[in-house]
This record gives C-alpha cells, structure tokens and sequence, in this order.
C-alpha cells in the first residue's frame, strides 16, 4: 500500500498506522496520490478517486466513509475508508508545501513541531591576560653581554617559560577564559660581536642569524621594529625578518611606510610586516599593534626610501578602531618610542587601547619586594633605582586609566602583566601578585638562579658565538696603561673621555692615511658621536682585537666631510653639546680642537626641527684648532664669535655625516675613506684596530695606549662648565 507524507513549514511530522486486524497491505504499487493543500479543501470527489484506487471488485463500489476526525490548527485530521477488506487513509494539516509517495505497510510522518525558539546569545566571558613581554634584546645572548651575573637568552627562556606555564596552570571562574601573549617591543638586535657573527654566518650560507634562531625559540606572538633594526640598513632588516625561523611571527609598525623600498615592501604586501596583528587566546581574540619612533632617520640608517610618520596617536587611534569594529575589543599597543614619559603622554591622545609595552627607554618599574639585578652584577651588590612601580598608568582621551609596562632590556627581565578583563573588554582588575620584572639571575648565590638553561640555545646560539669571541679574544693587538671609559651615559655621552679621545684620535688617523690615494682632502680634525662608542675598556692591561668591535660595533665607515665654515662647525658643535649636562648620544668626542662651553643659563642651547635650526645655541664660547704637539693653535670661535673665515676638512663616520643624531651637515658632501690594501670602505672598527697596531713612526700607537697620551678624565679637549 502507499502512504502521503506531507513536509509543513512547522516541521515534520511523524504518525504510523497499524492495519486493523485481518486487513491486508496492498500489494500493488500506487496508482496515484493526492495533495491537499488546506483543511478545507477536500474536494467531495476525493472519496471517489480513492475507491477507484482500489481496485475492480464489486466491494470497491461500495466504499463508503468511516470515520473523520476534526482538524485544529497543528493536529493531524483522518478520514478511514474501507476497501476490500483493506483500509486507505488520507492525512492532511493546515500547511502542506510538499507531498512525498513512501511504499511500505507503515507510514512515518513527522509530528509537527512547535516553532524553534530564537538562541539566546551566549553571556560575554571575562578574561585573564597574562602579558609577558621585553623589549631591547640587543643581540645580548650570553650572560655577561650585558651585565656579570645575569641576562643570557638560554635562561631568559627558561623563566618565560615556567611564567607562561604557571599562568597556563591557574584556575578560572565558570565565566571566565585565560590565554598567554608573549611581545618584544622592539630593538631585537644591535652592532657588536654577536651581530657580527650572525652576518658572517649567514653570509657564508651557514644557515640564519643567531638573532632568528633565538627570536623564533623564544615563541614571540609579535615582534615590534625598533631604531636599531635598521642600523645595518634595510636590506639586513629584510634578510632577518625572512628568516624561516621567524616565518609564523608578525613583524608590526603601525607608522612605516615601506612602500619605495625594495627590500621591505614585498614582506609588508606579504603580512610579514604588518600594523598589527590579532592572536587568539583562550577562545578570545587580542589586537597587538606596533609603533616605531619617528626619529628613526636621524639615529639609525633606514636609507632614503623607508618614511616613519610622525602623526602617532591618530595612526594608532585609527588601527584601533579598525580592530575594535572586527570584533577585537582587548588591544595592546607595543611601541618603541624610547621614552616611557612619552608614552605615557601618548597615551593621553588615545582610545581603545588597553596595555601600552613601552620600548627604548630601558627605565625599570618595579615594586620594592621584586628581586633586582645589582647594579655591579654581584652577590648584595647595590640595588638600582626605578622609573616608578610596575605598572605605571596613564589615563585615555575616554578617562579610562592604562597600564603602561617596560622592563630594562639585554634579557635581564621577563615582565609579566596579569589582569582581567570584564566581558565588555575592560580592565576590571590588575594580579599584583603576579605583576613585575622578574630578573633573570646566573648567579648561584641568588634564591632565584635559572635553572636548567634552555638546551636548544644553548647548543646553537650561546655555544657558538663564545667561540667565535674566544678566537678574537686570543688576537692580542696591544697594551693599555689606563682604564679607557665608555661609560653610558656618563661619560661617554656627557663630557669627555679618555676613550672617546682614542676614538677620534682613530677616526682621524684613519681618514688621512689613505686620503691621497682617495684623492680627498687631509682631515684637520675629527669627531665621534658619544652614542656611537658602546662600552669600556678595562686596563692597565691587554688591548685585543675583540675589544675593538665591542667599542665599535656598529657597520659604520669612515669618511671626510671637506670645507666645512667655522660657522657650520659652531653649528655642529653646538647642537652636540645642546643637552649637556643630561646624557644624549650626539655628544661629540674630538680630535684635533679645544672648546670651552658654558651651560650656564645666560647661554641658549641650540634647538632644531630635525637638522633645520630654529634657535642658534651660543654655548661653545671658544675653540681652538689644536697643533701636532697638543697645544693651542688657530683660534676659531672667541667669546661666542666666530673670528675666523677659514674652512676644515672633518673626518667623522657616515652616520653623523648623513645627519645621525640630527646633525646639521646642511648643504655639505663627504667622501668615503678606503682602508689599505683592502677593497671596500673604511670600517669604523678598524680605524681604532688600525691606529692602535700602526707603529708610531706611521702616525699610529705602535701597540701602547699611554696613561699620558689618553689620562683617566680626558686631557682638556672639551672644558665644560657653568659660569659665563
């Protein structure tokens, strides 16, 4: 036999029949079926074309109705007519949009269903953030690179990855989710012996950067650009980020414009540099975008074509509120700015940002229970002072207040943010308990020594570069009678020192040596920016060819910047001495002159909107060319005037001569210096390298740095003082 099956807008509806007793399942197929659309429309006929369905048989002419039973508006209504001895039964409901033949002696027909109730939108969850986070890395692997004692990327790891796990193992509430962000803000890598040897690594087709193995073993969630990125220009920028290591990590500025610049922007048009980049933790998503200071140009080496844009704030606001309208309502901006004061300021100008990691500064914000790294590196050694507790705050252009988060860099800390957001995305609450720097310690005397280190850095980052440094450490290049200062910020970047002396000394020597074969004009004097000697040299004692990279790390060559006016050179000093007493890394180091400067309030200290001067400083009241003996020569500048229409020929490296640190060498040319007997420009590096191992007889050391040649304090090139 064959039963209707009817599909409704209310569902489907299910019914089977069992046949009456002695009744028989016909075993013809059916000859046809009938749809009704509507209670009411069973047509009087209908009972009539069912009989003929029948059969032949006399009995079928005498069919007749059985039973009916009364629709209502979701109930199935029945009419039963014999036949035959068999039954044929007809179903019908208020709204039939589809009619189905199904064979077989029981029919199946979906019940109606009541309409299916509207879902209720599940509860916004709160969440608990963990941020952990550094930023200046600085290519600082080793213990020691930084400070005796403490730092090292192998046990760096080892404490982010017991914080991650100890955040990983807290309990939550019912309504409440939890997930671990991981960011660097910026300065991931710098000039110096590591660097070095990752270049020569890579160069050689031995495999990446140290800086990507240890960057990508780390497990970042973003990694900000910072200034010194691009020290080494863009194209090592580009080679670093298209590390296979590094290839599932977002690199984020929010305010670069990469386009003109080869090497950079098929990786932003790729999202391998983006404006920032969404994570999702714990089911719930978190925007991190990234900032870079604008003053790139004027303190590292991007090249022509990489622009930073100053507008901060409205590119932030801008990215937020994108981020904000796909559905990310929990938003971090990493920023690389250098100053946490000003990030703090920023942050005044903003809406729709939740965290603020500041980058550059390496200001400490600590609580006074958190353990620290001396200032010396050792055991009881003295405690360091703070920018503030962790974390610092800021209230938004909305007056809700931010947390603003840094920790000194070179792997010394791991900071740690611990707060929770409510289901609107809100900070609702911030773990004190589980918010701070935590030092990463070598020291065995410390109750919280790292151990173990982590073995994959170990084995290949830590491992191989303490034997490349051992082979440079082993050349022994000369001997020093006295301690050589490059003490950041004092004095390198405050006053003179005995080893900025030697280095523009160097820088001096180097550029005249091969000046006639370059066809350049002798150097009458010379000068370094402070920024650009990194370290000190400890003495009496050995002077090896390591050391010198560790002064001079950075890819800086020489070169002569010829016919410069005695009015341009007052210029140029008098922006390098602007900031003098507080430290700045365009403090000059000289060679070949005396000044006399005066900070003393009767005196205006320079002002510039990037190399374009907009207030004269009249600070350098006197200064003097100085002759081969070391005494007085030419005067120049008197009383604050220049009394002199003569010209110099200035050595100085690239960097300050393509205006590095803002220096106003306005309207100038400079010539590159070759070094002898080699193909290429003269390394900065090698000038101390060379000046040091030259015999005296040639204009170099002879391999002796004296005690009276370069005294502890400098010999009285720059007279700093107070007074008018």
């Amino acid at each position: 036999m064959s039963h209707v099956v009817r599909s409704t807008a209310l569902g489907a509806v299910v019914l089977a029949l069992a046949l009456p007793a002695g009744a028989h399942a016909a075993k013809a197929k059916p000859k046809h079926t009938v749809t009704v659309n509507t209670v009411d429309a069973l047509p009087k006929t209908t009972l009539k074309n069912l009989s003929r369905s029948c059969g032949k048989s006399k009995s079928a002419s005498r069919i007749r109705k059985r039973s009916t039973s009364r629709p209502t508006k979701n109930r199935v209504r029945t009419v039963t007519t014999y036949c035959s001895g068999g039954t044929r039964t007809v179903f019908w409901i208020q709204k039939v949009t589809k009619t189905v033949t199904v064979p077989g002696p029981t029919v199946t027909v979906t019940t109606p269903a009541a309409p299916a109730p509207t879902p209720t939108p599940a509860a916004p969850r709160d969440f608990r953030l963990t941020l952990l986070h550094n930023n200046d890395g600085e290519s600082k692997y080793g213990v020691g690179d930084s400070i005796v004692n403490y730092g090292g990327v192998t046990r760096f790891k080892t404490v982010l990855d017991r914080l991650r796990g100890e955040a990983e193992g807290v309990p939550t509430a019912a309504n409440e989710d939890k997930g671990t962000v991981v960011v660097t803000s910026g300065d991931n890598f710098l000039a110096g012996l590591n660097l070095r040897a990752s270049f020569e690594r890579r160069d050689a087709g031995q495999g990446s950067f140290y800086d990507a193995i240890a960057l990508g073993r780390i497990g970042y969630d973003a990694i900000t650009i910072g200034n010194h990125e691009y020290d080494f220009g863009p194209t090592r920028l580009a080679q670093l980020i298209s590390s296979p290591e590094l290839a599932t990590v977002p690199f984020i500025t929010a305010n670069t414009d990469f386009s003109a610049e080869p090497s950079l922007a098929p990786l932003r048009a790729s999202g391998r540099i983006a404006d920032s980049t969404v994570v999702t933790k714990g089911g719930q998503k978190i925007g991190i975008i990234g900032v870079t200071t604008p003053d790139v140009p004027n303190i590292s080496s991007p090249g022509p074509n990489v622009k930073f844009l100053a507008d901060v704030a409205g590119i932030v606001n801008t990215e937020a509120e994108r981020l904000t309208k796909a559905g990310v309502n929990k938003i971090i901006m990493s920023s690389h700015l250098q100053n946490l004061e000003y990030e703090k300021t920023l942050v005044k100008s903003l809406r729709n940002v939740d965290i603020v990691i500041s980058g550059g500064g390496d200001e400490l914000l600590a609580g006074q229970n958190d353990l620290l790294v001396p200032t010396n590196g050792l055991a009881g050694g003295p405690r360091p002072g703070t920018a503030g507790t962790y974390p610092a705050t800021s209230t938004d252009l909305d007056g809700n207040t931010v947390p603003v988060v840094t920790t000194q860099g070179e792997y010394r800390y791991v900071g740690r943010l611990t707060v929770k957001f409510d289901g609107a995305g809100k900070i609702v609450e911030t773990d004190a308990a589980k918010s701070g720097p935590v030092r990463v310690s070598a020291l065995a005397a410390d109750p919280d020594v790292v151990s173990p280190q982590d073995a994959f850095l170990k084995a290949n980052v830590t491992d191989p570069l303490d034997t490349y440094k051992a082979a440079l450490a082993a050349n022994v290049i000369g001997t020093t009678e006295v301690a050589l200062d490059g003490g950041n910020p004092d004095p390198i970047r405050i006053k003179e020192s005995n080893l900025g002396n030697l280095v523009a000394d160097g820088f001096r020597f180097a550029a005249n040596r091969t000046a006639a074969a370059d066809n350049r004009p002798v150097a009458d004097i010379a000068f370094s920016n402070g920024g650009g000697i990194r370290t000190s040299i400890a003495g009496p004692g050995n002077l090896n060819e390591k050391q010198t990279f560790d002064v001079l790390p950075f890819d800086n060559v020489m070169v002569t910047v010829p016919n410069v006016s005695v009015a341009q050179l007052k210029s140029l000093m008098e922006w390098g001495v602007s900031r003098t007493p507080t430290g700045d890394g365009k403090f000059p180091q000289i060679s070949g002159f005396r000044m006399n400067v005066s900070t003393n309030a009767l005196y205006t200290a320079q002002v510039q909107t990037g190399t374009t001067i907009t207030t004269p400083g009249t600070r350098v009241r006197d200064l003097w060319l100085t002759n081969a003996n070391g005494s007085d020569g030419e005067q120049l500048i008197a009383n604050g005037a220049v009394v002199s229409n003569r010209t110099v020929n200035i050595a100085t490296s690239n960097f300050t001569a393509n205006n590095g640190d803002s220096y106003p060498f306005t309207g100038t040319t400079f010539q590159f210096a070759h070094r002898p007997g080699q193909d290429g420009f003269y390394p900065y590096q090698a000038s101390l390298y060379d000046f040091i191992t030259t015999p005296g007889a040639a204009g170099g050391l002879g391999g002796v740095v004296t005690a009276a040649r370069y005294p502890n304090g400098g010999s009285g090139r720059i007279a700093l003082r107070t007074t008018p």
